[in-house]
């Protein structure tokens, strides 16, 4: 319990630290709403994370059962998918098939979440309410995954938009994949996977938006 507390206190404030930063870069008039949608991003993972620091504190459990904790980890992966999916895509992917290989490798990324889910997850002895909350983890993370390592490796286009961001979809891929982790360690009450993987994850969420800001610094300048 002691240390799943210490992870989730030092996830909790990594995660608000730099949801407030974004909050004070982006969501000021005539910026853009990926930005702003990262962020957001990052909040739900900072309120997820109090969610489950209170509960932890108040004698609660946050291991084989449905908690609202959750729900934190499945909106951050929705706002990761969902700044990538549509308008940012389509301003890198034309669609032609000369760009073909760029839309099947980062399938790679769901593949390997998919793998993770089964082999940990789905075909373990855990509880039917964990296997399917991990489920649903997997489900919005696998669809993250792809967008962030598609623009990882896809060419740069007019304005040098895609390799400016391409160290943020390296830090939110990683997060993804970082979620799915947590989920297995907790799972499986490994308190040394789940204190080493929560200090990682803070240190992702608290470069997240810094990262982002350096690459729209980089691409408008």
């Amino acid at each position: 319990m002691i240390i799943s507390l210490i992870s989730n206190v030092f996830t909790c404030v990594c995660a608000f630290i730099g949801f407030i930063y974004g909050i004070i870069k982006f969501f000021k008039p005539k910026k853009a709403i990926y930005s702003q949608m990262i962020t957001l991003a990052v909040g739900c993972m900072a309120f997820g994370r109090l969610y489950q620091t209170v509960r932890l504190l108040t004698g609660g459990s946050i291991v084989n059962e449905f908690q609202l904790g959750v729900l934190g980890v499945i909106g951050s992966l929705m706002f990761l998918f969902s700044a990538n999916f549509g308008a940012m895509d389509s301003i890198a992917d034309d669609g032609s098939k000369k760009l073909r290989k760029y839309r099947i490798i980062p399938l790679s990324a769901p593949i390997a979440m998919i793998a993770l889910y089964l082999i940990f997850i789905c075909f373990s002895s855990l509880p039917m309410l964990t296997k399917v909350a991990g489920g649903v983890v997997v489900f919005f993370a696998v669809q993250a995954s792809y967008y962030n390592l598609k623009h990882l490796i896809f060419p740069d286009v007019d304005f040098g938009i895609i390799n400016c961001i391409k160290m943020y979809n390296c830090l939110a891929l990683i997060y993804s994949f970082l979620c799915i982790a947590e989920f297995i360690a907790i799972s499986r009450e490994s308190e040394a996977g789940t204190l080493i993987i929560g200090v990682v994850m803070g240190i992702v969420l608290l470069a997240l938006v810094p990262t982002l800001e350096r690459g729209i610094k980089r691409c408008t300048i």
